[in-house]
């Protein structure tokens, strides 16, 4: 027996219920690493759907700058 708090707790039934605390605490934190995963993942395809856009972005804006000195010249 240990007291804890002037309670008597039996210690089995106290590492039993810390562990089961412990268990369910992570098992919790699986599932939320689990979406974070996920999150994560579409992040990063957004990243680079971005850099995909920004490069075609530039490209178009490179042509523009091309034709504009063109009109220019005539």
């Amino acid at each position: 027996m240990v007291y804890i708090f002037g309670i008597d707790v039996p210690l089995l039934e106290l590492l039993t219920i810390l562990s089961i605390v412990v268990v369910v605490y992570l098992i919790i934190l699986e599932f939320e690493f689990r979406q974070l995963k996920k999150s994560v993942k579409t992040l990063v395809d957004l990243t680079k759907r971005l850099r995909g856009i920004e490069d075609e972005l530039e490209d178009d804006l490179k042509l523009l700058k091309g034709k504009k000195k063109r009109r220019k010249r005539k």
